[in-house]
């Protein structure tokens, strides 16, 4: 992460841990288990500071702000000179000779967090396009949607954020383009779809249960 990228996420001394992208989808996802009550049961005491009526009603960014930055976002502890040696194994102390250039402390400190933070960050793979494309299958097979219709419409979606995201869009005209080409046998189109609808349906039973996206392949 480049030197000031930290700071994009942090206002008021409180920093939001996760990318932006991670909370809008678990927003999404648990937005479609409160869509099908019948068929997700949601643990509303996971969700106990989220108020989930609201989740009904409101967009995710107007959620955001009203509810899910104060709910997400982690008050800074300030910078201080920490007198005691008492140990923690989440936390670290360094010492640093008065005499160094300030800019090499900084680079020798940052590389000493950096590996303490590895050690205890979650493994946990993050695929954002994939987790919106198996919500948007189950959501389009809810409409009774046969599974080829499905990947045009999936395709045909992704060709339209394409033309109002451009440059800022997930994927490039030839990754659409090579999405479903028209070579796909039809039995592997069916198999892919089928494959998004059943992650998505697992994603949302986690969801009910508080876990995003937990394990589902």
């Amino acid at each position: 992460m480049a030197r000031t990228d930290i700071f994009k996420k942090i206002k008021d001394d409180k920093v939001i841990d996760n990318r932006i992208q991670k909370y809008r989808l678990h927003y999404d996802y648990l937005k479609t288990c409160l869509d099908f009550p019948k068929e997700f049961k949601v643990d509303k005491s996971k969700y106990s500071n989220w108020k989930l009526e609201e989740v009904k009603k409101l967009k995710f960014n107007d959620w955001w702000k009203k509810i899910g930055s104060n709910i997400f976002g982690k008050q800074l502890d300030q910078v201080k000179e920490v007198k005691t040696t008492k140990q923690s194994n989440l936390s670290t102390f360094v010492e640093v000779p008065l005499d160094v250039p300030t800019e090499y402390a900084i680079e020798k400190i940052r590389k000493i967090l950096q590996e303490k933070q590895l050690k205890v960050k979650s493994t946990e793979r993050f695929r954002p396009l994939q987790l919106q494309l198996y919500l948007e299958s189950f959501i389009l097979k809810k409409k009774n949607l046969k599974l080829v219709k499905i990947a045009t419409e999936l395709k045909k979606k992704r060709l339209d954020i394409l033309k109002t995201h451009k440059n800022r869009a997930v994927m490039n005209k030839d990754k659409v383009d090579n999405m479903f080409p028209r070579h796909m046998r039809y039995e592997v189109i069916n198999r892919i779809i089928w494959r998004n609808h059943t992650n998505a349906k697992k994603i949302l039973l986690n969801v009910c249960k508080g876990e995003f996206p937990g394990k589902y392949s």
